[in-house]
C-alpha cells in the first residue's frame, strides 16, 4: 500500500504555485482513490486565499533515468489533441507527487446516481465525440516519444486479462476449483473472440473509460467539453476501436438501457471519422463486435474487483461483480456463437456473483 505524500514536500509545491500564499495553512484531504496504487489529496488554501483548490497525486512508479512519467507522457498527446483533462500543474519526482488541477467531486457515475441515465444521455454523447477525438486526433499526434504506441492490446494481452481473472475472482475469491485443464479449455473458447477484435486496425485506447474516470464540472455542454474532464488515463495503448467504446457502454459502474447502447453506438458512428468506420469493420457486425470486446473487458473486470475484495481488502467493489455479470449474461444471450463458451463460464460467473451478493458490505 502506498503512504501518505510528504506534507512539506506538498507545502513546497504549493508555495511554489501560489507564492503569495501561506502554504502552511492549506488543508490537505485525503480522497477516495481507485483500484490502482495511487493515492490522491485535495490541497485546500487557507480561507480567503485567492489561490484554488489543487488535487495532488502520489504515484509508486519507477521512472527510469531519461524516461516519462507516463500520466503526463500521455497527458501531453491528449491534450494537444483538445480532450479536456486536468491541468498538470508541477511535477515533483523525487517526493513522486503529480500537482493537477482540481475537477471537483462529480464523476459520470454520480451525474447518473442525480439525474438518471436519460437525464445524463447529453453527456454520454459527449463522452462519445471525446471517445472519437482520442481515437482519431489523439492517434495521429503520437510520435516517437510516445509510450501509449509502444504498446498493444494483443491476443497475448488479452489472455493475460483471461488468466488474471481465474486466478483472483475465481480461485481466490470464489475460492472454486478448477483444473489447469479445466480453465485452458475455456480460454480456448475465448479466443476467437479475443482474434475478432485483434484483428481489427488499431488507435489510442484510453483503457478505463468508464464513468467513475469522467469527472463532470457542468451539465450543460461547453465549448471544447470543458465542463468535463477524463482521468486515469496513464495506461493508455494501442486497441481496437471497440474496447473503449465497450467500456463506457457496459459499464460495471452504470447500467444502460438497450436503447440507450444502441443511440450511444449511432452517435459514434455519427461522429466517426472514415478513418474510424473503416477501423471498426463490418458495419453489420458493429454490434456483435462491440459484445466481443466487452465481453473479454467485462471478465477482466471482474478479476479486478476479486482482486481488490480478496487480496486489498476493498471489499465495496463485490458489488460491481453481479452487474457485471447480468452484462455477460445479455451478452451470451445476444450472441449464439458464444454458447460453447456460455455454457462452461456462465455457471462460474453465477456463483461468483452469487457470493459477492452474500458478502458485498451493506
Amino acid at each position: 500500500m502506498t503512504q501518505p505524500p510528504d506534507p512539506a514536500a506538498v507545502r513546497r509545491g504549493c508555495s511554489a504555485l501560489f507564492p503569495s500564499t501561506d502554504p502552511a495553512a492549506a488543508e490537505i484531504v485525503p480522497l477516495a482513490g481507485d483500484a490502482s496504487t495511487r493515492t490522491y489529496y485535495r490541497v485546500r488554501p487557507a480561507a480567503g486565499s485567492p489561490a484554488p483548490s489543487i488535487v495532488v497525486m502520489r504515484y509508486l512508479d519507477e521512472v527510469p533515468p531519461g524516461e516519462e512519467l507516463p500520466f503526463l507522457n500521455v497527458h501531453r498527446y491528449l491534450r494537444l489533441s483538445g480532450v479536456p483533462v486536468p491541468a498538470a500543474l508541477r511535477h515533483d519526482p523525487e517526493a513522486k507527487l503529480l500537482f493537477l488541477e482540481d475537477a471537483g467531486d462529480t464523476t459520470l457515475e454520480d451525474a447518473v446516481r442525480v439525474h438518471g441515465t436519460g437525464g445524463c444521455l447529453p453527456l454520454y454523447e459527449q463522452c462519445v465525440e471525446l471517445l472519437v477525438r482520442i481515437q482519431a486526433d489523439a492517434t495521429r499526434s503520437l510520435d516517437g516519444s510516445a509510450i501509449p504506441a509502444r504498446l498493444a492490446f494483443d491476443v497475448r494481452k488479452f489472455a493475460e486479462e483471461i488468466d488474471f481473472f481465474f486466478e483472483h475472482a475465481v480461485r481466490e475469491f470464489g475460492g472454486i476449483p478448477l483444473s489447469d485443464g479445466e480453465e485452458r479449455s475455456i480460454e480456448n473458447l475465448f479466443l476467437p473472440f479475443l482474434e475478432r477484435v485483434v484483428s481489427l486496425p488499431r488507435v489510442l485506447a484510453h483503457r478505463d473509460y468508464h464513468s467513475r474516470n469522467v469527472m463532470v464540472l457542468g451539465t450543460a455542454r461547453a465549448a471544447g467539453h470543458r465542463n468535463l474532464r477524463v482521468l486515469d488515463f496513464q495506461d493508455a495503448r494501442m486497441g481496437n476501436v471497440f474496447y473503449d467504446l465497450a467500456s463506457l457502454l457496459r459499464d460495471s459502474y452504470v447500467t444502460l438501457a438497450g436503447e440507450e447502447v444502441d443511440h450511444l453506438g449511432y452517435a459514434w458512428r455519427h461522429a466517426a471519422s472514415r478513418e474510424l468506420l473503416r477501423a471498426a469493420g463490418d458495419p453489420g457486425a458493429f454490434g456483435a463486435l462491440l459484445d466481443a470486446a466487452a465481453l473479454q473487458r467485462n471478465v477482466k473486470a471482474i478479476g479486478t474487483f476479486g482482486n481488490q475484495a480478496h487480496n486489498r481488502g476493498k471489499r465495496h467493489y463485490l458489488r460491481f461483480i453481479p452487474p457485471t455479470v447480468a452484462h455477460l449474461r445479455g451478452n451470451f444471450g445476444r450472441n449464439p456463437e458464444t454458447r460453447s463458451l456460455a455454457a462452461k463460464l456462465l455457471p462460474l460467473l453465477e456463483a461468483l456473483a452469487s457470493k459477492a451478493r452474500e458478502e458485498s458490505p451493506s
